[in-house]
């Protein structure tokens, strides 16, 4: 069901220029952090947008998006330098291959030249006639001003020699920060794959969680995940999630009992902070889930919300709406911690 709803390369683009809506956004990323095809196939899109608009091939509004959502990073400016320093490269190259063809065609002018000098002194050596006076001098005239020319051409020619050796350097300094950049494509490609095995990682713990609630997490995981059981409410031995300095998220995955899975109806999570009852997050229009083990619910809160709140005892309310469609009813209060690492 994921790749046929975010498999297109149509969606993935509208992601990467953030025009999907907050709910695709958020299910879209959902679906990237579970399918490794899918982290794959968004790396060749991400590429193929980048070249479009290197190349001037976005439109006005594309590039608009583009410069002002996927520019926001240093990391993503520097991809950019790179693939515009790749076509200043290929630009540079077609120069330097130009040059060697006008310098041999100033040489092949310079020795024609040379050759109609020599026969004209060859001819005012001899010994002419009157009548051949005023055509001796008339060629010695215009082997004077030929001679001016090639002057001249000798000029163009040591000044297209001097371009093409800057040319050649230019393209040699090119080729080392090219060589630069292509080291640390090859060290963040590595990231990736370090990154896909997280993934990978996840999605095991995921299997892991039909099969139980989970007490506490790596500190350097990105996103923390714990499971609510109906089985876990007071305050004895609850569910408890660990935070670290690199995490961003709280998944909650809250497991139902039959009677209270409506598949129909949407859900609303609260979460409060239990000492003096603060609301720290909010979410509305949750859909139900089925799992190996019955149906749950899934939120996901930044964890920047549990860090700032100053606690570590939590309360979630989690709401079905009413038949009606007027309102939410309360059906659950699961009691959990989360504490800094």
């Amino acid at each position: 069901m994921v790749k046929r709803t975010f498999g297109s390369d149509h969606t993935i683009f509208r992601y990467l220029l953030n025009e999907l809506s907050p709910e695709d956004q958020e299910r879209f990323e959902e679906a990237y952090f579970s399918d490794g095809n899918l982290f794959e196939q968004v790396q060749a899109v991400e590429e193929e947008l980048i070249e479009d608009y290197v190349k001037g091939n976005l439109s006005s509004h594309e590039s608009h998006l583009f410069e002002r959502h996927y520019l926001a990073s240093d990391e993503r400016r520097a991809r950019i330098k790179t693939a515009r320093q790749l076509v200043e490269l290929c630009s540079l190259k077609s120069e330097a291959q130009a040059a060697p063809d006008s310098h041999n065609e100033d040489s092949r002018i310079e020795g024609w030249f040379f050759s109609l000098r020599s026969r004209l002194q060859s001819l005012a050596k001899r010994r002419l006639t009157p009548v051949f006076g005023v055509a001796v001098a008339i060629l010695l005239l215009l082997w004077a001003g030929l001679a001016v020319e090639l002057l001249r051409l000798r000029g163009r020619l040591a000044a297209v020699s001097d371009d093409r050796l800057a040319v050649e350097r230019r393209v040699e300094e090119s080729e080392r920060r090219l060589a630069h950049e292509r080291e640390q494509l090859a060290e963040e490609r590595k990231q990736n794959a370090d990154l896909q095995a997280k993934l990978e990682n996840r999605n095991s713990q995921l299997d892991r969680l039909d099969k139980g609630p989970v007490r506490s997490q790596a500190p350097n995981n990105q996103i923390v995940f714990l499971t609510l059981t109906p089985g876990v409410r007071g305050s004895d031995k609850p569910s408890r999630a660990v935070l670290s300095a690199h995490t961003r998220f709280v998944e909650l995955r809250i497991e139902l009992d039959a009677q209270e899975a409506e598949p129909l109806r949407s859900y609303r999570a609260v979460v409060k902070a239990v000492d003096g009852g603060r609301e720290i997050w909010a979410r509305e229009g949750i859909r139900l889930q089925r799992g190996k083990s019955g149906r749950y619910v899934v939120v996901r809160a930044p964890a920047d919300r549990f860090k700032a709140a100053g606690a570590q005892d939590f309360m979630l309310t989690l709401s079905q709406l009413t038949a009606e469609g007027k309102g939410y009813e309360e059906i659950e209060n699961l009691y959990f911690q989360v504490t800094t690492h």
